[in-house]
C-alpha cells in the first residue's frame, strides 16, 4: 500500500500569543487517529518568538537605513533607533523572565521584562509603513477588509511584515517531499493577511501542493460568496463550519479517490463554477483529546502552558449583537466525565495544571457537572471560562467551582440596565447580577465583566450607569474580598452584519452605511441610529469607561507597545496568589534642587540621537522614558553626556534639567533632590508630553504621557488643579494632591533660584520643551 501524503496544518498570526489555539491540535488528533500523517505548525507562536529575538531585533536597523525608500515614518524611526540598543541587549532575558512563574511574584522584574517586549514591538512597528504591533490587533498598511488589498499584501515584503518574516520561517516547513496538503486555520480577521501570505508562499515554493483554508472567520467570509472569489487564485478549497470530519474526507477525496462529500467544502467545479457541500455537525461524543505534541508549549508569552479545552460548541442563546450562532453549528455539550478525563490526561502529558475553557458559553449545567467531576477526582487543576448571569449561580455552585479549581469566570454583563438587556435579547436579569458576583467573590473566584456601550437605543445615562457599577464591583473585589484579580473591559457597540441586528437593522432603528465594493470583506460597518447614542459617542464613552484611580496612586502602566494585561496573566496571578503589579514605580515626591557647581550627567543606559529635524531624542532605559527636545538643547545634552557643571542662573535651563531629572535621564537622582515639604519655595509646572482627554459631561479627565506611557484619571477637582499649573503662576493649591501629582510625574518641581529673567515666563509649564 502506498504511503499516504502528509498534511501540514498551520495556525497563522495573529492569534492569542499567551496560549495555543485549539483548532489545529483538534484537526491533528483526528487525522492521526485515522492514520493520516500530519504535522502541526503554530506559525503564530513561532513568528512571535522570531520577532522577540535579539537577532531579528538587530536586523531591523537595516530597514531603518532604508526608511526613505520604504516610506517609513521619520519620527517613529527616530524613536525606534533610541530603543533598539536596549531592546537588542535585553530581549532574550525578557523572554526568559516572562516564562518563569516566579516572575509573577517579582513585579519589578516582570514589569521590566514586559517593558522590553513592548519596546521591541515599537521597534517592529517603526520598520514598516502603516504598521502598529501590539500583540492584539496588528494594524498594517494593507486592509483585511479588501480582497484586492489582501492579495496585494501577500506578495509584498516591503509593506507586509508577515511576508518579510515568512520568507524565512515557512520554506523549511515545505521541504518535506511527502507533503501533499497544506491546511490553514483562520479564526479571526487578524489572521487573514498572514494566512493568504502563507498560501502565496506555498504556491511559489511548492506549486504541487493542495491548499485548504477553514476556520470561524473563513465561515463568515466565504459563506457570502455566490460566485468564484479571487482568493481561489491562491487557495484550492475552503471549508466552512466544523472541520474535523471535513479534513479527513478531503484527504480521502484528494489522495484515495473517495467520492463521499466533504462537509462544508467550497470549491470550484470543473466548469469553474462555485460548488458548495452542506456542513454537518461533528459528534462531540467521539472527539479525541487535542494533540499538542508538535507544539513548543514554551513559545507562548506566559508561564504555563495554559491549555485550551472545550466542554461544548456554539451557543444556546441568540443575543442581538452576536454572530456566533451564524458562524457555528447547533449547540452541543460533551460528557462532563470525558472532559475531566481529558484535562487530567493533558495535565500529565504536558506537565501543566492550568486550563482555559474555550466554549462560547459554559452553561450552568456544564459548570455544575464539570466542576463536580473535577472535585470527585480531586484533580488538583486550575481553570477559567466564560458563563452568563443566571438565577442558579448561587453560593453552593460558586463554592463547588472554586473547589474544582476555577480561578476566574468571565461574564457577559454588557449593560447594567434591564431595558438595554431586553433590547439586546440577552435573556439575563439585572436582579441576578449582583447576587452572582457576590457568590463568586465570596467563594474566592474573581470575575471579568464584558460591557458594551451604545447598543441601539441606549441613552447616555444608561451607558454611564454600567461602568459606575463595574467600578464598584472591582473596588469591592479588592477591598472586601481580597481578590485584586477581577477585571473588566468596555467596548463600543459594533454592528456585525451577520448578527441579528446586522441582518435586520430596521428593527433596531439603524441605517447601515455600507462601505462599498472596495471593502468587500467587511463584516462590521458604520451606521446611523434613530435613537440613543451615535457610534462616535459610544466609542468615546467606552474609552472613558475603563476607570483608573484618581491621581494615579496605583494607575497601571499602559506601555506604548502593549495593550493592558492578558486574561491568562490575571488567571495565573490568582492561581499563584501573587497580587497584582503596582503602577509605574515612583519615588517619594521630591523637587529638583542641585547645588551650584555640582556636576550633572546623563544616567547610565541613556541613549540620545540628533534627529533629521535637528532636535534631540533621549531614551532612559532604567526609567523607560522617551523625550524629545528642540535643537537648541542639543549642546546641553551633549555636555551632560560627559558631565556638565550646574549653573542655576538661567531658569530656562533649569526647567529643562528638571524635566530630565523628573523622567530619569540624570544620574544620582536622589543626590539632587529635596523633599517636597510644605513651605518649600518651589516652582511647580506641568512637564512635557501629557495629553488630556476630557469628558465634558463629568469633567473627569484621562491623561496619557508620551514620555512614559503612563495613563492617569483625574476627577474634576484634580484636573482643574493640574490645569492651573500650566499657567505662569499657579494659584495656591491642595499641597497633598500636588505632592501626589509630582510623585506620578503629572507635575515637576524644582527649588526656586531667584527672579526670572524677562521673557522667560513663556518657557514654563507645557512649553518647557515644546
Amino acid at each position: 500500500m502506498a504511503r499516504r501524503p502528509r498534511t501540514l496544518l498551520v495556525n497563522p498570526p495573529l492569534w492569542n500569543v499567551y496560549a495555543p489555539h485549539l483548532a489545529v491540535p483538534l484537526l491533528t488528533t483526528v487525522l492521526r487517529d485515522r492514520g493520516w500523517p500530519v504535522t502541526a505548525f503554530d506559525l503564530s507562536a513561532t513568528h512571535l518568538r522570531w520577532m522577540l529575538s535579539a537577532k531579528t531585533v538587530a536586523g531591523l536597523a537595516d530597514r531603518y537605513d532604508r526608511a526613505d525608500d520604504l516610506g517609513l515614518d521619520p519620527e517613529a524611526v527616530d524613536e525606534a533607533r533610541l530603543l533598539l540598543p536596549s531592546v537588542r541587549d535585553g530581549i532574550e532575558d525578557a523572554w526568559v523572565t516572562v516564562h518563569d512563574t516566579a516572575s509573577l511574584h517579582d513585579h519589578a522584574a516582570f514589569a521590566a521584562a514586559t517593558r522590553t517586549i513592548g519596546n521591541a514591538l515599537v521597534c517592529h512597528s517603526a520598520a514598516f509603513a502603516g504598521f502598529h504591533c501590539d500583540l492584539r490587533s496588528n494594524r498594517q498598511y494593507y486592509s483585511e477588509r479588501s480582497s484586492a488589498s489582501v492579495l496585494t499584501a501577500s506578495g509584498d515584503p516591503d509593506r507586509n511584515p508577515y511576508r518579510w518574516a515568512f520568507e524565512e520561517l515557512l520554506p523549511p516547513r515545505l521541504a518535506d517531499p511527502s507533503l501533499g496538503l497544506v491546511g490553514i486555520s483562520v479564526s479571526a480577521d487578524t489572521q487573514l493577511i498572514p494566512a493568504m501570505t502563507v498560501a502565496a508562499l506555498v504556491r511559489e515554493h511548492r506549486p504541487d501542493l493542495r491548499i485548504v483554508m477553514g476556520g470561524n472567520y473563513i465561515t463568515r467570509v466565504a459563506g457570502r460568496w455566490r460566485t468564484r472569489h479571487p482568493f481561489f487564485d491562491l487557495v484550492d478549497d475552503f471549508v466552512l463550519y466544523e472541520g474535523e470530519d471535513a479534513i479527513v474526507a478531503l484527504c480521502e477525496n484528494l489522495f484515495e479517490g473517495s467520492t463521499r462529500p466533504v462537509p462544508g467544502r467550497s470549491t470550484l467545479a470543473p466548469d469553474g463554477q462555485l460548488s458548495f457541500a452542506p456542513a454537518r455537525d461533528v459528534s462531540l461524543a467521539t472527539l479525541p483529546a487535542p494533540d499538542f505534541d508538535d507544539y513548543d508549549l514554551g513559545s507562548y508569552l506566559a508561564p504555563g502552558p495554559v491549555l485550551p479545552v472545550l466542554a461544548s460548541r456554539s451557543c444556546a442563546w441568540d443575543c442581538a449583537f452576536c454572530s456566533i450562532p451564524f458562524a457555528s453549528n447547533r449547540y452541543r455539550h460533551r460528557d462532563a466525565a470525558t472532559v475531566a478525563e481529558e484535562m487530567l490526561y493533558l495535565a500529565q502529558r504536558h506537565s501543566t495544571t492550568s486550563f482555559m475553557f474555550v466554549d462560547e458559553i459554559m452553561t450552568q449545567r456544564t459548570l455544575r457537572e464539570v466542576s463536580a467531576e473535577l472535585v470527585r477526582r480531586d484533580a488538583g487543576l486550575h481553570w477559567y471560562g466564560e458563563t452568563r448571569f443566571s438565577a442558579g449561580l448561587d453560593d453552593k455552585l460558586a463554592a463547588q467551582l472554586h473547589a474544582s479549581g476555577c480561578r476566574r469566570l468571565d461574564l457577559g454583563l454588557e449593560s447594567y440596565n434591564q431595558r438595554v438587556l431586553d433590547l439586546m435579547r440577552k435573556g439575563t436579569k439585572v436582579e441576578h447580577v449582583e447576587a452572582n458576583i457576590e457568590a463568586l467573590l465570596g467563594a474566592g473566584v474573581p470575575v471579568h465583566l464584558f460591557c458594551i456601550t451604545g447598543f441601539p437605543g441606549e441613552t447616555e445615562e444608561e451607558a454611564r450607569r454600567t461602568p459606575e457599577f463595574v467600578e464598584r464591583v472591582l473596588r469591592r473585589s479588592t477591598e472586601e474580598f481580597a481578590l485584586p484579580y477581577s477585571t473588566s473591559v468596555n467596548g463600543p457597540f459594533i454592528l456585525d452584519l451577520l448578527s441579528p441586528v446586522g441582518l435586520h437593522p430596521e428593527q433596531y432603528g439603524l441605517t447601515v452605511l455600507h462601505p462599498g465594493p472596495h471593502e468587500d470583506l467587511a463584516l462590521s460597518v458604520d451606521y446611523l441610529t434613530d435613537a440613543g447614542l451615535a457610534g462616535a459617542e459610544a466609542a468615546r464613552l467606552a474609552a472613558a469607561a475603563d476607570a483608573l484611580p484618581d491621581t494615579g496612586r496605583s494607575a497601571p502602566l499602559q506601555h506604548r507597545g502593549l495593550v493592558g494585561e492578558s486574561e491568562e496573566y490575571a488567571f495565573l496571578r490568582c492561581v499563584h496568589r501573587t497580587g497584582v503589579p503596582p503602577g509605574r514605580p515612583t519615588a517619594h515626591p521630591a523637587a529638583f534642587a542641585p547645588v551650584r557647581g555640582t556636576s550633572l550627567r546623563l544616567a547610565e543606559g541613556v541613549t540620545w540621537r540628533v534627529s533629521a529635524d535637528g532636535g534631540v531624542g533621549l531614551y532612559a532605559a532604567g526609567a523607560d522614558s522617551i523625550l524629545r527636545l528642540p535643537r537648541r538643547w542639543v549642546r546641553l545634552v551633549s555636555e551632560l553626556d560627559t558631565g556638565w557643571q550646574f549653573d542655576n542662573s538661567d531658569n530656562t535651563i533649569v526647567d529643562v534639567l528638571c524635566t530630565l531629572w523628573t523622567f530619569g535621564f540624570l544620574a544620582d537622582r536622589r543626590k539632587h533632590a529635596v523633599p517636597l515639604a510644605a513651605g518649600t519655595d518651589l516652582r511647580v509646572r506641568v512637564p512635557p508630553g501629557w495629553r488630556e482627554n476630557v469628558d465634558l459631561t463629568t469633567g473627569r479627565a484621562r491623561l496619557t504621557s508620551s514620555v512614559t506611557g503612563r495613563e492617569v484619571a483625574l476627577n474634576v477637582h484634580a484636573f482643574l488643579l493640574w490645569l492651573e499649573h500650566t499657567a505662569d503662576e499657579p494659584a495656591a493649591a491642595d499641597s497633598e494632591l500636588v505632592a501626589d501629582m509630582v510623585r506620578v510625574e503629572l507635575l515637576q518641581a524644582n527649588r526656586r533660584i531667584g527672579p526670572m529673567a524677562s521673557g522667560d515666563k513663556t518657557r514654563t509649564g507645557r512649553q518647557v520643551s515644546a
